[in-house]
């Protein structure tokens, strides 16, 4: 089956069922999105679609006589950076408590250095709640409660996740990461065992509604960051591939030279 279609836009949308015949298959879904992009026509749906090829054996991708390529789980990009690890592979400063490095010696007769842990403490709180607003500031307080304490170990929130995902530098980073991803799975076949894996940016929370509503003061650059993808299939008769995309980003919430330098 060959389709060709010239369009600079092309939107098809289905209330209830769609359903093509051709020579080669006949495809039945409850909803089909077609999207015509500069140099090729993607097909995807909302829910699977049923193949039944009048030259192939059975469904779907039992079907498929030149095989399916499926790999569940595989590490497919990865930032330069380790967690917890500066670029050069040694331990990274913020990661270092109780420590007082020779950068440090001109700051040492600070009135800071007088004041009292409960006093330092309101300071730290007063500053989370005043960059933070919403279920972002119980996320802000949750790790200064975390940094006074000396709790150490790792923070997780359902609340930052959500927050991240929503945000439209995390967009525009998937985006980005996606094109990588596509054009890497074309030049091996399709086959994400095959790849090599994609370094990665750091994505930054930067702009001023991030400096004021919470993932400013919470994360602002991420440490690290890695992508793998799960359940993927690649179908070599219908030639489409699915999967999911899993991003992973770390972060410190420490202090080091550098965050000093930039409050001085």
């Amino acid at each position: 089956m060959a389709i060709i279609k010239k369009a600079n836009n092309i939107n098809i949308q289905v209330s209830n069922n769609y359903t093509s015949l051709s020579k080669i298959s006949h495809e039945e879904s409850g909803e089909v999105i077609i999207e015509a992009t500069k140099q090729n026509l993607e097909l995807s749906s909302q829910k699977r679609a049923i193949l039944q090829g009048f030259g192939k054996d059975g469904k779907g991708d039992d079907g498929c006589k030149e095989g399916v390529i499926k790999v569940g789980n595989k590490l497919i990009g990865k930032a330069k950076r380790e967690p917890g690890f500066g670029y050069d592979g040694t331990k990274a400063e913020d990661m270092f408590f109780a420590d007082s490095p020779i950068s440090s010696a001109s700051i040492k007769n600070d009135p800071v250095f007088k004041l009292s842990d409960a006093t330092l403490g309101a300071y730290l709180d007063q500053l989370m709640t005043s960059l933070s607003i919403g279920d972002m500031e119980t996320v802000a307080l949750e790790m200064a409660d975390r940094f006074k304490n000396g709790t150490g170990g790792t923070y997780k929130s359902d609340i930052l996740n959500k927050e991240i995902s929503n945000n439209p530098a995390f967009t525009t980073y998937h985006n980005s990461f996606l094109a990588e991803l596509k054009e890497e799975l074309k030049k091996n076949s399709y086959d994400p065992s095959s790849m090599k894996t994609i370094p990665m940016n750091l994505l930054n929370f930067s702009s001023f509604w991030d400096k004021v509503s919470g993932l400013g003061i919470t994360v602002h650059q991420v440490w690290s960051a890695k992508a793998e993808i799960l359940d993927y299939s690649y179908n070599k008769c219908t030639k489409m591939w699915s999967g999911t995309l899993k991003y992973t980003f770390y972060d410190h919430f420490g202090l080091d030279w550098e965050d000093i330098k930039k409050t001085r």
